[in-house]
């Protein structure tokens, strides 16, 4: 392996240090483009490593995977570096939901033998992505030719957690902090996975205490996918008093923009399972579409179970064709007398029309209507009394 000159200032190490920090996510993600741009850490595998690490963590994903591509095609007879540019490559596709791309991607570093270095990372994301596929026996048996390190207990609470041992899995993700020492969310969420399973086993302090603390871990780094996901935690530990589900929009919106397709899907699950909690039927039917659509589209048939299981006792919102066209043209910005001319109605008919519109889906008035553009403006998503799609039929 090539080492950095003597005198070199290794900015990938610079960038490393930074983001195991995580404070300082601007100078980070410099130091590690500084790093990919210098001829002596762009020919070092272990500085490539961290540079590509550091960007992926920082959020920077399309940088990422543009030098990961770069790389490989200026050093095809480096094997040392292409695994560690392939891994890279696989934890881009990770967190961006493309599951099939993650898992072909370590099937090949796999088939290629894994060196030590990069091992226990491949171990985590391989089972990670297996209990997203609902293989948990293949899962298990990777554990048995593996021990020891953080991420192996990372990757032990993660099995725990999916065969529904949560106080085991809550041990070994605490077990896992204390051993691997990150701060940063974005590097390894511990907390927020302990967070979960310490909810799962009835202790609501401990769940809120742990889903705080990675919150202002995130804070400090400022990832969105970080953010997002602290968010969630903290919504579902919260007594549903209201402020829960203004913290599960945020966290969506902050996945959303992260491109975190495959917490995306989840977060949105437990979103439409605590909004039927709070008795809002329309507005929970409306989630569970669209993290429906999400699973669909990161291939994940463990949570497309749930999602199917939750949705199935929650019945889609019915609207009248009536109140479905004075609906969409009240989305639109028309109001109430422009609404009774275009559809030849009395002003005071359009006005009883958008109170059981708001009444069938649970909206406080037409500000929160056209805010939320509801699920008859999303084709097959909301049914009229005559079966057909809500909203204009001609």
């Amino acid at each position: 392996m090539n080492v950095p000159a003597p005198g070199h200032e290794c900015r990938a190490a610079v960038a490393a240090d930074l983001l195991a920090a995580g404070e300082n996510w601007t100078d980070a993600v410099q130091a590690a483009e500084q790093a990919l741009e210098s001829p002596a850490c762009r020919t070092n595998a272990r500085c490539v490593s961290r540079a590509l690490g550091t960007l992926v963590c920082a959020g920077e994903l399309a940088a990422a995977d543009a030098h990961s591509l770069a790389l490989l095609d200026e050093r095809p007879g480096d094997q040392v570096l292409a695994d560690h540019v392939v891994l890279a490559q696989a934890c881009v596709a990770r967190r961006t939901g493309d599951l099939p791309r993650c898992s072909s991607l370590l099937a090949l570093l796999r088939h290629n033998g894994i060196t030590a270095e990069i091992r226990p990372v491949v171990l985590l994301s391989t089972v990670e992505l297996l209990i997203t596929r609902g293989q948990l026996r293949e899962a298990e048996a990777l554990l048995i030719h593996d021990a020891g390190g953080p991420l192996f207990l990372a990757a032990e609470a993660a099995v725990a957690m999916a065969l529904d041992h949560p106080r085991d899995a809550l041990d070994g993700y605490l077990a896992c902090g204390r051993e691997a020492g990150v701060g940063n969310p974005a590097v390894l969420p511990w907390r927020s996975l302990a967070a979960r399973a310490a909810l799962a086993c009835g202790d609501t302090a401990e769940a809120l205490r742990l889903a705080w603390e990675e919150h202002a871990a995130a804070t400090r780094w400022g990832e969105p996918r970080a953010l997002g996901w602290s968010l969630s935690a903290i919504a579902a530990a919260s007594p549903p008093d209201g402020e829960d589900l203004v913290v599960y929009e945020r966290a969506i919106r902050l996945l959303d923009m992260a491109h975190a397709r495959t917490e995306l899907a989840e977060v949105l699950c437990d979103y439409g399972d605590r909004l039927t909690a709070h008795g809002k039927q329309a507005a929970a039917h409306e989630i569970y579409t669209r993290a429906r659509a999400t699973a669909l589209d990161v291939g994940g048939p463990v949570l497309l179970r749930r999602i199917d299981e939750a949705a199935c006792g929650v019945a889609a919102p019915v609207l009248t064709p009536a109140e479905a066209e004075v609906a969409r043209f009240a989305c639109a910005g028309l109001n109430n007398r422009e609404i009774a001319s275009r559809l030849a109605m009395a002003t005071r008919t359009v006005e009883l029309h958008l109170t059981r519109v708001y009444r069938k889906l649970d909206l406080s008035g037409r500000r929160e209507l056209k805010a939320t553009r509801w699920a008859w403006l999303h084709e097959g998503t909301l049914r009229t009394d005559r079966g057909a799609l809500g909203g204009h039929s001609g």
